[in-house]
Protein backbone atom coordinates (compact mmCIF):
# COMPACT_ATOMS: atom_id res chain seq x y z
CA UNK A 1 0.00 0.00 0.00
CA UNK A 2 2.87 2.49 0.82
CA UNK A 3 4.03 2.00 -2.70
CA UNK A 4 0.85 2.59 -4.37
CA UNK A 5 0.92 6.77 -2.42
CA UNK A 6 4.51 6.52 -3.41
CA UNK A 7 2.95 5.62 -7.47
CA UNK A 8 0.30 8.17 -7.13
CA UNK A 9 2.97 10.86 -6.12
CA UNK A 10 5.26 10.19 -8.33
CA UNK A 11 2.71 10.50 -11.20
CA UNK A 12 1.20 13.70 -9.77
CA UNK A 13 4.68 15.20 -9.26
CA UNK A 14 7.08 14.02 -11.59
CA UNK A 15 6.51 14.12 -15.46
CA UNK A 16 8.87 14.40 -17.78
CA UNK A 17 7.50 16.45 -20.59
CA UNK A 18 10.80 16.20 -22.67
CA UNK A 19 9.34 12.57 -23.78
CA UNK A 20 6.01 13.50 -25.35
CA UNK A 21 5.56 17.51 -25.34
CA UNK A 22 7.29 20.07 -27.30
CA UNK A 23 9.28 23.09 -25.56
CA UNK A 24 7.57 26.88 -25.66
CA UNK A 25 10.11 29.68 -25.34
CA UNK A 26 9.80 33.49 -25.28
CA UNK A 27 12.94 35.72 -24.93
CA UNK A 28 15.12 32.44 -24.35
CA UNK A 29 13.33 31.32 -21.53
CA UNK A 30 11.75 28.15 -20.90
CA UNK A 31 7.90 28.91 -20.71
CA UNK A 32 6.01 26.07 -21.20
CA UNK A 33 5.35 22.88 -23.11
CA UNK A 34 2.58 21.93 -25.48
CA UNK A 35 1.23 18.98 -27.80
CA UNK A 36 2.47 18.49 -31.12
CA UNK A 37 -1.06 19.12 -32.37
CA UNK A 38 -1.52 22.28 -30.62
CA UNK A 39 1.53 23.49 -31.43
CA UNK A 40 0.37 22.48 -34.98
CA UNK A 41 -2.46 25.06 -34.73
CA UNK A 42 0.02 28.18 -34.01
CA UNK A 43 1.44 27.90 -37.55
CA UNK A 44 -1.45 29.78 -38.47
CA UNK A 45 -0.20 32.89 -36.86
CA UNK A 46 3.67 32.76 -38.43
CA UNK A 47 3.83 36.17 -37.87
CA UNK A 48 3.81 35.21 -34.44
CA UNK A 49 5.57 31.96 -33.14
CA UNK A 50 7.77 30.04 -35.21
CA UNK A 51 6.95 25.80 -35.07
CA UNK A 52 9.79 23.34 -35.67
CA UNK A 53 9.95 19.82 -35.16
CA UNK A 54 11.80 20.27 -32.03
CA UNK A 55 10.30 23.21 -30.37
CA UNK A 56 7.99 26.30 -30.60
CA UNK A 57 9.34 29.78 -30.16
CA UNK A 58 7.75 33.37 -30.04
CA UNK A 59 9.42 35.65 -32.39
CA UNK A 60 11.55 38.62 -31.04
CA UNK A 61 9.64 41.35 -32.36
CA UNK A 62 7.26 41.24 -29.56
CA UNK A 63 9.73 43.25 -27.22
CA UNK A 64 7.55 43.90 -24.02
CA UNK A 65 5.45 42.07 -22.39
CA UNK A 66 2.24 44.11 -23.32
CA UNK A 67 2.97 43.64 -26.88
CA UNK A 68 3.45 40.16 -26.45
CA UNK A 69 0.17 39.47 -24.12
CA UNK A 70 -1.84 41.53 -26.78
CA UNK A 71 -0.52 38.84 -29.63
CA UNK A 72 -1.17 35.78 -27.42
CA UNK A 73 -4.49 36.85 -26.02
CA UNK A 74 -5.51 37.34 -30.14
CA UNK A 75 -4.39 33.84 -30.48
CA UNK A 76 -6.34 32.21 -27.62
CA UNK A 77 -9.34 34.06 -28.32
CA UNK A 78 -9.37 32.28 -31.85
CA UNK A 79 -8.67 28.93 -30.39
CA UNK A 80 -11.19 29.40 -27.48
CA UNK A 81 -13.73 30.47 -30.31
CA UNK A 82 -13.24 27.15 -32.19
CA UNK A 83 -13.34 25.18 -28.78
CA UNK A 84 -9.66 24.24 -29.24
CA UNK A 85 -9.29 25.66 -25.79
CA UNK A 86 -11.67 25.13 -22.83
CA UNK A 87 -13.05 26.31 -20.07
CA UNK A 88 -12.75 29.97 -20.48
CA UNK A 89 -12.41 31.54 -17.26
CA UNK A 90 -12.08 35.80 -17.77
CA UNK A 91 -8.76 36.05 -15.49
CA UNK A 92 -5.22 36.71 -16.44
CA UNK A 93 -2.61 34.67 -14.88
CA UNK A 94 1.04 35.95 -15.20
CA UNK A 95 4.43 33.82 -16.87
CA UNK A 96 7.63 34.56 -16.03
CA UNK A 97 10.76 32.78 -15.77
CA UNK A 98 9.91 32.05 -12.10
CA UNK A 99 7.33 33.50 -9.55
CA UNK A 100 9.36 36.12 -8.91
CA UNK A 101 10.55 37.35 -12.25
CA UNK A 102 9.70 39.90 -14.40
CA UNK A 103 6.65 38.70 -16.59
CA UNK A 104 6.67 37.73 -20.15
CA UNK A 105 3.41 37.85 -20.86
CA UNK A 106 -0.24 37.75 -19.22
CA UNK A 107 -2.82 34.84 -20.48
CA UNK A 108 -5.91 33.88 -19.81
CA UNK A 109 -5.72 31.31 -17.45
CA UNK A 110 -7.81 28.54 -19.56
CA UNK A 111 -4.90 28.23 -21.53
CA UNK A 112 -2.18 27.72 -19.25
CA UNK A 113 -2.54 24.00 -19.62
CA UNK A 114 -2.72 24.07 -23.22
CA UNK A 115 0.54 25.93 -23.46
CA UNK A 116 2.39 24.00 -20.30
CA UNK A 117 3.01 27.09 -18.41
CA UNK A 118 4.09 27.22 -15.05
CA UNK A 119 1.37 28.47 -12.71
CA UNK A 120 0.97 29.17 -9.05
CA UNK A 121 -1.35 28.59 -6.64
CA UNK A 122 -2.01 29.23 -2.95
CA UNK A 123 -3.86 26.39 -0.52
CA UNK A 124 -5.12 26.35 2.78
CA UNK A 125 -5.13 23.13 5.47
CA UNK A 126 -7.56 24.41 7.86
CA UNK A 127 -6.21 22.82 11.59
CA UNK A 128 -8.39 22.68 14.53
CA UNK A 129 -7.95 20.44 18.08
CA UNK A 130 -10.94 18.87 18.70
CA UNK A 131 -10.85 16.43 21.88
CA UNK A 132 -7.45 16.76 22.73
CA UNK A 133 -6.91 15.62 18.82
CA UNK A 134 -5.85 17.51 16.06
CA UNK A 135 -8.19 17.75 12.90
CA UNK A 136 -8.45 18.99 9.59
CA UNK A 137 -10.99 20.60 7.83
CA UNK A 138 -11.56 19.74 3.95
CA UNK A 139 -13.75 20.67 1.56
CA UNK A 140 -15.97 18.73 -1.00
CA UNK A 141 -16.56 20.57 -4.82
CA UNK A 142 -19.59 21.20 -5.62
CA UNK A 143 -20.89 18.81 -8.53
CA UNK A 144 -21.61 22.00 -10.80
CA UNK A 145 -17.74 22.77 -10.71
CA UNK A 146 -16.17 22.11 -14.48
CA UNK A 147 -13.01 20.65 -12.67
CA UNK A 148 -12.94 17.46 -10.54
CA UNK A 149 -16.89 18.04 -9.36
CA UNK A 150 -17.50 16.44 -6.18
CA UNK A 151 -14.01 15.45 -5.41
CA UNK A 152 -12.22 16.28 -1.89
CA UNK A 153 -10.38 19.57 -1.55
CA UNK A 154 -8.42 21.87 0.78
CA UNK A 155 -10.42 24.38 3.12
CA UNK A 156 -9.48 26.68 0.67
CA UNK A 157 -7.11 27.17 -2.29
CA UNK A 158 -7.13 29.14 -5.59
CA UNK A 159 -4.91 30.27 -8.40
CA UNK A 160 -2.92 33.05 -8.16
CA UNK A 161 -4.32 35.49 -10.67
CA UNK A 162 -2.49 38.41 -12.19
CA UNK A 163 -1.09 41.55 -9.73
CA UNK A 164 -1.84 39.28 -6.54
CA UNK A 165 0.64 38.11 -4.12
CA UNK A 166 0.07 34.27 -2.65
CA UNK A 167 -0.83 35.84 0.34
CA UNK A 168 -3.72 38.11 -0.68
CA UNK A 169 -4.59 35.30 -2.64
CA UNK A 170 -4.94 32.91 0.49
CA UNK A 171 -6.88 35.90 2.31
CA UNK A 172 -9.42 36.39 -0.39
CA UNK A 173 -10.17 32.82 -1.46
CA UNK A 174 -10.17 31.54 2.41
CA UNK A 175 -13.24 34.12 2.66
CA UNK A 176 -15.08 33.43 -0.62
CA UNK A 177 -14.85 29.12 -0.01
CA UNK A 178 -14.58 28.76 3.41
CA UNK A 179 -16.31 32.23 4.70
CA UNK A 180 -13.12 32.96 6.85
CA UNK A 181 -12.71 36.32 8.20
CA UNK A 182 -10.10 38.35 6.92
CA UNK A 183 -8.44 38.99 10.12
CA UNK A 184 -8.59 35.24 10.91
CA UNK A 185 -7.12 34.21 7.57
CA UNK A 186 -3.93 36.59 8.24
CA UNK A 187 -3.11 34.63 10.76
CA UNK A 188 -1.63 31.63 8.58
CA UNK A 189 1.34 30.35 8.52
CA UNK A 190 3.38 30.43 5.42
CA UNK A 191 4.81 26.84 5.74
CA UNK A 192 6.67 26.43 1.91
CA UNK A 193 5.39 25.15 -1.51
CA UNK A 194 4.38 21.64 -3.10
CA UNK A 195 4.52 21.40 -6.78
CA UNK A 196 1.94 19.29 -9.62
CA UNK A 197 3.72 18.18 -12.60
CA UNK A 198 1.55 15.67 -14.85
CA UNK A 199 0.61 15.06 -18.27
CA UNK A 200 -3.27 15.91 -18.61
CA UNK A 201 -5.48 16.31 -21.72
CA UNK A 202 -4.47 19.29 -22.79
CA UNK A 203 -0.93 19.16 -22.22
CA UNK A 204 0.74 19.67 -19.20
CA UNK A 205 -0.43 20.84 -15.71
CA UNK A 206 2.77 22.13 -13.65
CA UNK A 207 1.98 24.14 -10.95
CA UNK A 208 3.40 25.43 -7.83
CA UNK A 209 1.02 25.63 -4.83
CA UNK A 210 2.05 27.97 -1.70
CA UNK A 211 0.94 26.20 1.37
CA UNK A 212 -0.33 27.98 4.26
CA UNK A 213 -1.79 25.93 7.83
CA UNK A 214 -4.57 27.98 9.93
CA UNK A 215 -5.59 27.00 13.22
CA UNK A 216 -9.30 27.51 13.70
CA UNK A 217 -11.18 27.79 16.68
CA UNK A 218 -13.08 24.98 17.52
CA UNK A 219 -16.10 26.77 17.05
CA UNK A 220 -15.45 27.61 13.81
CA UNK A 221 -17.90 26.09 11.38
CA UNK A 222 -16.84 26.68 7.82
CA UNK A 223 -19.49 28.76 5.59
CA UNK A 224 -18.80 28.58 1.65
CA UNK A 225 -19.41 32.07 -0.12
CA UNK A 226 -19.29 31.29 -3.54
CA UNK A 227 -21.28 28.43 -4.38
CA UNK A 228 -17.95 26.44 -5.07
CA UNK A 229 -18.14 23.57 -2.65
CA UNK A 230 -20.99 21.65 -1.74
CA UNK A 231 -19.92 20.80 2.02
CA UNK A 232 -17.26 20.44 4.59
CA UNK A 233 -16.10 17.43 7.08
CA UNK A 234 -13.94 17.80 10.03
CA UNK A 235 -11.60 14.66 9.95
CA UNK A 236 -9.17 13.74 12.30
CA UNK A 237 -5.61 14.28 11.11
CA UNK A 238 -4.68 10.63 11.92
CA UNK A 239 -7.97 9.27 9.40
CA UNK A 240 -6.65 11.72 6.72
CA UNK A 241 -3.91 9.75 6.74
CA UNK A 242 -5.91 5.99 6.23
CA UNK A 243 -7.64 7.98 3.64
CA UNK A 244 -4.66 8.77 1.79
CA UNK A 245 -3.41 5.51 1.69
CA UNK A 246 -6.18 4.00 0.50
CA UNK A 247 -7.98 6.40 -1.61
CA UNK A 248 -5.71 8.99 -2.92
CA UNK A 249 -8.26 9.62 -6.09
CA UNK A 250 -11.04 11.03 -3.47
CA UNK A 251 -8.87 13.84 -3.98
CA UNK A 252 -8.30 16.64 -6.30
CA UNK A 253 -4.77 15.67 -7.00
CA UNK A 254 -3.94 19.23 -5.41
CA UNK A 255 -5.46 18.89 -2.57
CA UNK A 256 -3.94 15.39 -1.88
CA UNK A 257 -0.42 16.79 -2.19
CA UNK A 258 -1.39 19.90 0.16
CA UNK A 259 -2.28 17.17 2.82
CA UNK A 260 0.67 14.83 2.50
CA UNK A 261 3.24 17.35 2.81
CA UNK A 262 1.13 18.57 6.10
CA UNK A 263 1.20 14.97 7.23
CA UNK A 264 4.77 15.00 6.69
CA UNK A 265 5.33 17.83 8.57
CA UNK A 266 3.37 16.36 11.69
CA UNK A 267 5.45 13.37 11.69
CA UNK A 268 2.17 11.12 10.28
CA UNK A 269 4.67 10.16 7.16
CA UNK A 270 8.55 9.74 8.93
CA UNK A 271 10.99 7.68 7.69
CA UNK A 272 9.80 4.35 8.78
CA UNK A 273 7.96 4.50 5.28
CA UNK A 274 10.36 3.17 3.14
CA UNK A 275 9.64 5.71 0.06
CA UNK A 276 9.47 8.73 3.14
CA UNK A 277 12.21 10.80 0.59
CA UNK A 278 11.07 9.85 -2.77
CA UNK A 279 7.64 11.16 -1.84
CA UNK A 280 9.64 14.18 0.02
CA UNK A 281 11.67 14.88 -3.27
CA UNK A 282 9.01 14.37 -5.61
CA UNK A 283 6.63 17.19 -4.01
CA UNK A 284 9.08 19.49 -3.41
CA UNK A 285 9.66 22.44 -5.95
Amino acid sequence: MQRDLDAFVQTACAFDPTDSLLPFTVQGVLAGWMKRSFAERLTEWPEFFSVRQRGVGMLGDFETPLHRSVAIAEVVESLATETVINGWRGELVTVAETFYSPPLFHIERAASRYFGLTMYASHLNGLTMRHGEMHMWIAQRADAKAVDPGKLDNLAAGRIARGMSPFETLVKESFEEAGIPPELAKTSISTGAVRCKREVEEGLHHEIMFVHDLILPETFTPQNQDGEVSGFQCVPVAEMMARLEKNPDEFTVDAALVVLDCLIRRGYINPNRKDYLEIIHALRP
